[in-house]
């Protein structure tokens, strides 16, 4: 027969164990570059100039308005209302809320109430005015009415 050859085989293994360290990754440095240099603007000397003060445009304190009308429906006129057309060259919807006065001509008596709203279109300029006591006399229409701006 035949006879085989015993042949044992001994593996030597080299597991050495790595002594080697996960380095880090390096990032790439660059060289930091130098912040943008703010310019500082100095001041000049601490003299103060004086400031010129402002010359305002002397407005009109009062707009001249007439009383035209009654406020008045078809039945009945409301006495402490008139209608009033703004003679003066201002926004008449900026005049809503304001107080205004009405001397009356030959005569010491002063009738005092404020602009209740805009009356009309737009293009007509009319606004209408509250009396503050009691109603508006007849004579009072076609005065000339100062609302205080």
């Amino acid at each position: 027969m035949s006879e085989k050859k015993k042949t044992t085989s001994t593996k030597k293994t080299t597991s050495k164990k790595s002594s080697v360290k996960a380095t880090p990754k390096k990032t790439s440095t660059k060289p930091k570059t130098a912040s943008k240099a703010k310019t500082s603007t100095t001041k000049k000397s601490a003299v103060k100039k004086p400031v010129a003060t402002k010359k305002t445009s002397k407005k009109a304190t009062t707009v001249k308005a007439k009383i035209v009308s009654y406020r008045r429906s078809n039945r009945l006129q409301v006495t402490n209302q008139a209608i009033a057309l703004i003679l003066d060259d201002v926004n008449h919807k900026a005049l809503v809320g304001r107080k205004f006065t009405l001397n009356f001509e030959g005569s010491d008596a002063i009738a005092k109430g404020i602009v209740s709203a805009t009356h009309g279109q737009i293009r007509n300029k009319r606004v209408r005015l509250r009396f503050e006591k009691g109603g508006m006399a007849g004579i009072a229409i076609n005065q000339i009415a100062e609302i205080h701006i």
